[in-house]
């Protein structure tokens, strides 16, 4: 089941014993800090990049100021070339080797951005919400034994993400280059050595 942010407001509630409500009610104290906590999670756990939220993409240098401007939802930022040593600051990429902002050539980059929490996958959307209401409970209430549930839940949830991240990004040991790299080396053993 998707879960919308009302429905992650009354868990952050519930975990408090108070009652759900029917739509999100600004006037009530705590669902501004449930709405907060929601928007925080939604962006650190997103900032991990995963296979729904990573780009592979070419930013253009501007042609009169040479700068390199990122989208709004931008992350973080990868370069596709080891060499290079690009990070956002404020909206613009920036290069540490040269500490510059401008650019003459086009940059390939995996763009980690921020998505809506409507528009994530389910269980990417369940693991958002589990993180929430830890965060939220740890804060407000501080109960060790809540505290360890939610915990169990969370962690749970984020496994079976991970999984899922695994198998959509293919991921396999052997295909890494240092891995390739170091069974390139490795002889066969002989049956018969020599003394």
């Amino acid at each position: 089941m998707r879960l919308t942010q009302l429905d992650v407001v009354n868990q952050c509630l519930a975990s408090m014993g108070e009652t759900p409500l029917n739509s999100i009610d600004s006037d009530h104290p705590f669902v501004a800090a449930a709405l907060l906590k929601m928007k925080t999670t939604n962006t650190q756990e997103q900032a991990k990049g995963w296979w729904f939220n990573t780009d592979y993409i070419t930013l253009t240098p501007d042609p009169n100021t040479k700068f390199i401007y990122v989208p709004a939802d931008a992350i973080n930022v990868n370069p596709d070339d080891d060499g290079n040593a690009l990070v956002i600051r404020g909206r613009r990429l920036y290069d540490r080797f040269r500490s510059s902002y401008e650019f003459t050539a086009p940059v390939s980059v995996s763009l980690v951005r921020e998505l809506p929490f409507d528009d994530l996958p389910m269980l990417a959307n369940h693991m958002i919400a589990a993180r929430t209401v830890l965060d939220f409970q740890n804060d407000y209430d501080g109960d060790a034994e809540k505290y360890n549930k939610l915990g169990g839940a969370y962690q749970q949830v984020f496994t079976t993400l991970r999984a899922e991240h695994i198998r959509q990004m293919k991921s396999n040991m052997l295909n890494n280059p240092s891995v390739m790299k170091t069974l390139r080396q490795i002889r066969p053993m002989s049956r018969y050595t020599r003394y």
